[in-house]
């Protein structure tokens, strides 16, 4: 059957659309003369007494084809009502009475609100709370980490940690141990920190836990209760205190009690609030969100109010639901359309969209492959083909966006042939059926993604990241200095997004712009240059298209009358600095619906020093080599939540 061309049908209609706007604009132009933005709106009177606030900057990026030379933006009741230069606007506004100008920014760059369409707030929320002991230096609104190598200074870590926790029982809980670097560890080894605190500790890939024997005593664990649960008891050793895998989720009801209890989970979203905000990000969407009602509740009740600088959207996991309800679509949507009905100010479900999966964790290796992995070792599927397609059909017929974890080209064929299936049955011209993350992929395929329909929102930190170890282990140079297409997917007119799949990556837009543009692997190593994209492209995968990807396109992204006052504030302007400082531009505030939200602390989340990328460079080399578990951030969330729900339903 002939592939469906969205692409001509979306041609026919913009040519009816722009045929429209030419009847509008053969209207007599003395009407167009003579009207203002009051003639517009009528009710308000800008100009004489309603508040008006002008924003004075150094420079503007606006991300549109107009204001070029503008330096100054005009605010009313949180929108954007003219965008000029600072005189043109003053003198416009010279008689209003209640006009405020705003040159606290006059010496920085303002840029649309920046945006990343696929970060996950909560699973940050939950590492956050635990104290960070890891290879690399992270850099966090809260505190500056340094990073820790070797045995004997790993454990001088923890013993400090733990002697300068004031309460004598109160848990220790840390996140970053790996043994490569920081050696072997145990319950008799965490005993010696302390016999009379608990102490838990987490593994970097989240899948594993060790525990103390105080901490066990807490949980109120013996070792009968380990033994009998099957593949979960054969993923444990009590002599070791160690879990991992199903073995955490035998521990998970009781552990969960603990580790995310009201106030630090309070805590959590506090600081992931606070580490976002330092990103420039005003808008963040979290895809694949299955927490309990409890949890749920909780998230609204901590960050919904005028405290928290950027608006969250929440996207429900399609896959987890289809899984519970014994793979039954119908049922599927209806708990998903219940899911979605509670909305905040500031928090909200997004309307008839849904997060599904095809293959595994690019982190991992477990992408699926065409022509397969290098060492003979297999991919996984998330959800089988067949069980993609039906969820997907399921949910394309009720007109609801779809956001699709992929990862390998294989992955990206099943999504391609389900939507070409879908396009045939019952066809739609605007669907934005979206791939995320888009590790590995084909030329062919992004053609004829576009030619489908479909969008892309990457995570070009990947490359950064993974591309010259995966073309050594794994997977083989050719297609590894292709990770994370970007030149290719512009060539075609998809719309590309970026995203930062956060926390396993630093939610910070402009290194993953920095990432697309330079295309370096850890060792400054060029990748596939032929697949850069220039600055200015970057910068509008992480505005204006980050708003498509999410569809928000018409009320923010750019910088323009009538959308909502949401901007970015920074001390250079990105299409003037170098490409390879673009990571060390500094974010000082943001504002979002005209309101000023200053950056108190910088906070690049993982540093990216040449030790540290050495450091990950060494981490991720010896992970593949032993074949150890280390998933991306995405399959994570879905993971942990599974535990989570687990822990809720026991």
């Amino acid at each position: 059957m002939k592939p469906f061309n969205f692409r001509y049908q979306f041609i026919i209609g913009q040519v009816f659309s722009s045929a429209l706007l030419s009847i509008f604009l053969l209207l007599p132009t003395a009407w167009a003369e003579t009207e203002s933005l009051q003639g517009l709106f009528p009710e308000t009177d800008y100009e004489t007494s309603a508040r008006v606030t002008v924003f004075v900057a150094n420079q503007l990026v606006t991300m549109t084809d107009d204001n070029n030379d503008a330096n100054a933006i005009a605010v009313h009741d949180g929108m954007i009502i003219d965008v000029g230069s600072a005189d043109q606007l003053l003198k416009k506004f010279n008689k209003n009475t209640n006009l405020v100008v705003d040159r606290q920014f006059a010496d920085k760059t303002i840029t649309p609100g920046l945006i990343d369409p696929h970060l996950h707030l909560w699973l940050f929320a939950m590492l956050s709370n635990a104290k960070f002991i890891t290879p690399a230096d992270w850099n966090l609104p809260w505190d500056d980490v340094k990073g820790v190598v070797g045995h004997e200074a790993y454990l001088q870590r923890l013993k400090e940690t733990e002697s300068s926790m004031k309460d004598p029982d109160e848990l220790l809980l840390t996140w970053g141990y790996h043994q490569y670097f920081h050696g072997e560890l145990s319950r008799d080894t965490l005993d010696k920190i302390s016999s009379t605190r608990p102490i838990i500790v987490w593994q970097r890939s989240v899948h594993e836990i060790y525990f103390n024997t105080r901490a066990l005593e807490v949980l109120g664990y013996e070792e009968s209760d380990w033994l009998g649960k099957g593949e979960a008891s054969e993923m444990s050793d009590w002599a070791k205190g160690h879990v991992w895998e199903k073995g955490v989720f035998m521990v998970a009801p009781k552990l969960f009690t603990l580790v995310a209890s009201p106030e630090k989970f309070r805590l959590g979203l506090e600081r992931a609030r606070d580490y976002v905000h330092a990103g420039g990000i005003t808008a963040a969407l979290d895809p694949g969100v299955q927490l309990t009602p409890e949890l749920i509740e909780s998230m609204f009740k901590v960050l919904d109010s005028d405290s928290l600088p950027f608006d969250y959207y929440l996207v429900p996991a399609g896959n987890s639901i289809y899984d519970h309800t014994g793979k039954d679509a119908i049922k599927t949507i209806a708990i998903a359309r219940e899911t979605t009905k509670h909305n905040g100010e500031h928090i909200q479900w997004m309307p008839k969209t849904i997060k599904l999966f095809t293959d595994g964790a690019v982190f991992s290796q477990l992408m699926q492959l065409k022509q397969g992995y290098l060492d003979g070792h297999h991919g996984e599927w998330i959800q089988s083909p067949a069980d993609f397609e039906d969820v997907a059909r399921a949910f394309w017929n009720e007109d609801y966006q779809l956001l699709v974890h992929t990862n390998g080209d294989l992955g990206m064929e099943v999504v391609l042939d389900t939507l070409d299936k879908l396009q045939q049955e019952s066809p739609r011209y605007d669907h934005r059926l979206s791939v995320h993350h888009f590790a590995y992929s084909e030329k062919p395929q992004v053609e004829r993604l576009a030619h489908l329909g479909g969008i892309i929102s990457s995570n070009p930190f990947y490359l950064h990241v993974l591309g010259e170890q995966y073309s050594k282990v794994g997977v083989g140079e050719e297609r590894s200095s292709e990770m994370v297409r970007g030149r290719s997917v512009l060539d075609n007119h998809v719309n590309l997004s970026f995203h930062s799949d956060a926390p396993m990556a630093p939610a910070s837009p402009l290194l993953l712009a920095w990432a697309a543009v330079n295309r370096t692997g850890l060792t400054g190593k060029v990748l596939g240059p032929q697949e850069k994209v220039t600055v200015e492209e970057a910068l509008r995968a992480i505005t204006i298209g980050a708003a498509f990807d999410m569809g928000k396109e018409k009320e923010m992204g750019s910088i323009e009358v009538g959308k909502r006052a949401n901007f970015a504030v920074l001390d250079a302007n990105p299409l003037t600095t170098e490409p390879r400082l673009l990571k060390d531009i500094v974010v000082r505030a943001t504002v979002v619906d005209g309101r000023v939200f200053p950056v108190l602390k910088t906070a690049t989340g993982l540093v990216m020093s040449p030790q540290n990328q050495q450091r990950l460079a060494l981490l991720e080399g010896q992970t593949h080599l032993n074949g150890e578990s280390h998933t991306d951030a995405c399959s994570t969330n879905y993971w942990l939540q599974a535990a989570v729900s687990q822990a809720a339903n026991p």
